[in-house]
C-alpha cells in the first residue's frame, strides 16, 4: 500500500471528496488529463489503484508529481481476495467521508462500486469503458450489477448509451453521454525530439511509406485484415513499412502467422509504447478497422489519429458514426475487408490533395467537442448535480 498526500488547503474539509478507483497497469493518458483538468478548487481528489497479480500501476510516479493521494490495493484473482479488496474499498470510503466514487475499467468497476455502495457513499459514477464485450458471456451479469450499483452511468458514444438503456435496461435518466476528450496540443505539436527518437527506434532504415497500427492483439480490433492489404501495397510500394503498436494479446499467434509472409524487415512489433502522440507522427497513414460496430465504446484512436494529422482508414465503430464522413475527414472501409483498405492505402498514398483535406478537415473535426477540458467541465457538472440531488433526498 503506497500513500501520498496532497497540499491542503484551508478549506479542505468542505469540499466534495472524490475517490477515483482504477485497475489499469500501463499508462493510460485519460486519467492523467482528468486529473490536470479538474477544479481542484471544488473537488478533494484521491485515487484508490487496484493492483492486479502484483504489478505497480503506472499512474502511480503520476499521482506522486502531482501530489494527489492515492493508495495502491494489490488484489489477485481469487474469490477471498477479491472479497478482501471490496472490504479495504468499504472501509476507505467510510475512514475518508468519501462522496463521489468514480470508477473506471470493468474489475475496478466491479469491487470499487460494491465497496462504494457498502460504504454507502452518495455517488457513484462508472465510466463505461466497454461495449458488448461481455454480452453472450457469464461476465453479462456482472455488467448489469455494475449497472444497478451506479448512481450515474458514463456512456462515451451515442452507441454505447444505446447498448445501455437497450439490451443492459438500464434507466435512460441514470445515463449521461460524455465523449471522451484528449489534450489535442499534446498530439498535434509533440516534441520534435521525441518524434525524432521513436522514428529512429522503430524505423531505423527510414523506409516510407509507413501504414501505422495502433490496436491491441485481439479479434476484434481487425488487423488480421491490416496485414492482407499491406502485403498487397509493397508489390507497387515496395519500401512500405508496417507499424504495429501495442502488439499483445491473445490473437499474436494467428497475426504472426500472416507476417511471415512478409518480410521481416518490412514491419516492426511495438508491445508497448507510452508516448502515442509522437508514435502516430512517424506514420504517413493511420489503420483502424474494427470488425463491427460495437466492437469499441468509443475509439480514443479516431480521435488521436485525426488530432495527430495523420490520414486514416478506419470502419465505423463506437463514436467513428458521430464525427466521420467517407473523403471529408477520414477514408471509411466495410468491415472486415482486406480489398477495401488495400484500395484506400493505394488512393491516399496517390493523391497528395486528398490527404491535405483530409488532415486540415480531421483536425476541424476534433478541435472543440474532443477536448480534455470539454470533458471534464461535463463530469464535473455531473458531480455537481448528482451531489445536490443527493444532498435532497436525504434531506442534508
Amino acid at each position: 500500500m503506497c500513500f501520498c498526500r496532497s497540499p491542503g488547503s484551508a478549506t479542505i474539509d468542505s469540499l466534495p471528496r472524490l475517490t477515483f478507483i482504477s485497475a489499469i497497469n500501463i499508462r493510460w493518458t485519460h486519467l492523467e488529463w482528468m486529473c490536470r483538468e479538474l477544479d481542484r478548487e471544488r473537488f478533494d481528489v484521491s485515487f484508490l489503484l487496484v493492483s492486479i497479480a502484483g504489478t505497480r500501476p503506472y499512474l502511480e510516479e503520476f499521482l506522486t508529481r502531482e501530489g494527489i493521494p492515492f493508495t495502491t490495493l494489490d488484489c489477485k484473482l481469487r474469490p477471498l481476495s477479491i472479497a478482501r479488496t471490496v472490504w479495504r474499498i468499504r472501509r476507505y470510503c467510510r475512514r475518508q467521508r468519501v462522496d463521489i466514487v468514480h470508477t473506471h475499467i470493468f474489475f475496478a468497476s466491479l469491487v470499487g462500486l460494491l465497496g462504494a455502495w457498502l460504504a454507502g457513499v452518495p455517488v457513484r459514477v462508472n465510466t463505461r469503458h466497454h461495449a458488448v464485450m461481455n454480452h453472450g458471456t457469464s461476465f453479462f451479469w456482472l455488467d448489469r450489477l455494475c449497472n444497478l450499483l451506479s448512481t450515474r452511468v458514463i456512456a462515451t458514444s451515442e452507441m454505447l448509451r444505446q447498448v445501455l438503456v437497450g439490451p443492459e435496461h438500464v434507466a435512460p435518466g441514470k445515463v449521461s453521454l460524455v465523449h471522451l476528450g484528449i489534450d489535442l496540443e499534446t498530439f498535434e505539436r509533440p516534441p520534435a525530439a521525441e518524434v525524432a527518437a521513436l522514428a529512429a527506434r522503430y524505423n531505423p532504415r527510414r523506409a516510407a511509406p509507413v501504414i501505422g497500427v495502433i490496436a491491441r492483439h485481439i479479434e476484434l480490433k481487425g488487423i488480421q485484415f491490416v496485414i492482407p492489404a499491406f502485403r498487397r501495397l509493397l508489390t507497387g510500394f515496395p519500401d512500405a513499412y508496417l507499424v504495429l503498436a501495442h502488439a499483445s494479446g491473445p490473437y499474436t499467434p494467428g497475426l504472426q502467422q500472416q507476417l511471415a509472409e512478409i518480410s521481416a524487415d518490412r514491419y516492426v512489433l511495438i508491445r508497448f509504447e507510452p508516448d502515442v502522440a509522437a508514435l502516430y507522427k512517424i506514420f504517413d497513414l493511420c489503420v483502424h478497422v474494427p470488425i463491427g460496430p460495437q466492437e469499441e465504446s468509443f475509439g480514443l484512436v479516431y480521435v488521436e489519429a485525426l488530432a495527430a494529422g495523420v490520414p486514416s482508414i478506419f470502419t465505423l465503430s463506437g463514436v467513428a458514426p458521430e464525427l466521420l464522413v467517407h473523403r471529408r475527414n477520414a477514408w471509411l472501409v466495410g468491415y472486415r475487408d482486406s480489398d477495401q483498405i488495400y484500395d484506400g492505402m493505394k488512393a491516399l498514398l496517390g493523391d497528395d490533395a486528398l490527404r491535405a483535406s483530409l488532415v486540415e478537415e480531421g483536425r476541424r473535426t476534433v478541435a472543440t467537442a474532443f477536448s480534455a477540458r470539454r470533458m471534464v467541465r461535463e463530469i464535473e457538472a455531473i458531480y455537481s448535480r448528482d451531489l445536490a440531488k443527493a444532498a435532497e433526498s436525504t434531506g442534508a
